[in-house]
């Protein structure tokens, strides 16, 4: 098992080096936070009894791909979060998410994650080291854990207002498929973030409005800082949708203005092989006497005039602006 469990002191947090201890810790109701991972969940055995949570509440918890939720059972709160991936580096699969799901009582916080998660370890290190703004326990420590969660998103946005500023110019300077694509990419993982995060803020102002005995009130100003991050995520998200919906209007003008420039020029030059289609046309009839058929000059002068016509022509459109 890949279990952790921290004393939470006022001093900040300790670690738990045996496990064992824990039903004797919780039965006193000391402070304890209790990490998991997935596969921790079947292998709890005794320790199950001890931890609060409905069986179908712990279900949920051992099953990836659950959506954002909070549910008030009474004596505690259970509620699951995602977190972005940071391991993964590569933009368009910058919104793989690890699921959290959270147990919350006066005296325990247990966390049930999916997967590696680096703010889980750099908030026991700032409570380790007593640099948290309030005081240890299950409720700051979840705060810190959501706020970790959410501010992993601001790097992400930036990322993806760079990434279509680039493709704004793209467009614009070579309209192709796969431009539009990226685009399109780009406007699906903005419709994600924003039910992502409109789930967690949902959760979040719960426990910003708090309940007595469950979240201690001088942590409720916190979550409602976290709160207030999250509704920026929403406008950073709405704001890229709608700059995501300008670049599509901008590589489809480009498109119609490069297809206008296409059709101009075969007009152009359609234009000009009309009437040297009508002089050879004209001079190919099969008529026994014609004026200048017989001269020696006269294929010569014909294609002379074919040259001074194409010539004026080209004149022409070029004063228009045709050209």
């Amino acid at each position: 098992m890949s279990l952790r469990a921290w004393l939470l002191t006022p001093r900040g947090t300790d670690p738990l080096p045996d496990p064992a201890a824990l039903p004797r810790l919780l039965g006193e109701g000391v402070p304890v936070w209790l990490d998991l991972t997935l596969p921790d969940v079947p292998d709890l055995g005794p320790l199950r009894a001890c931890l609060p949570g409905h069986p179908l509440n712990w279900e949920d918890a051992g099953k990836p791909g659950q959506r954002p939720k909070l549910e008030d059972h009474g004596d505690h709160l259970f509620l699951i979060v995602r977190s972005l991936d940071t391991r993964e580096k590569r933009l368009a699969r910058q919104l793989q998410t690890l699921q959290v799901a959270c147990f919350l009582t006066p005296r325990l916080l247990v966390t049930i994650r999916s997967g590696p998660l680096e703010v889980l370890d750099q908030v026991a290190a700032r409570f380790a080291s007593g640099q948290s703004p309030v005081p240890p326990g299950p409720d700051a420590v979840l705060h810190g854990l959501l706020d970790g969660i959410v501010d992993a998103f601001a790097p992400h946005l930036e990322q993806w207002e760079l990434e279509v500023e680039r493709l704004d110019q793209e467009a614009l300077r070579d309209p192709r498929t796969p431009v539009l694509e990226r685009i399109l990419s780009i406007r699906k993982l903005m419709v994600r973030l924003r039910r992502l995060a409109a789930g967690q803020a949902d959760l979040v102002l719960h426990l910003a409005k708090g309940r007595e005995g469950m979240v201690q009130p001088e942590v409720r100003p916190y979550f409602q800082d976290v709160h207030d991050h999250l509704m920026n995520v929403l406008e950073g998200a709405d704001s890229l949708r709608d700059s995501v919906t300008i670049a599509v209007d901008i590589y489809l003008n480009s498109v119609n203005n490069r297809l206008n420039e296409i059709m101009k020029i075969l007009t152009v030059m359609s234009s000009i092989m009309l009437p040297l289609g009508l002089v050879t046309g004209v001079f190919g009839m099969n008529f026994l006497r014609m004026p200048g058929l017989q001269h020696p000059a006269g294929f010569w002068w014909t294609l002379a005039g074919m040259g001074l016509l194409t010539a004026g022509l080209l004149l022409a459109f070029r004063r228009y602006r045709l050209l």
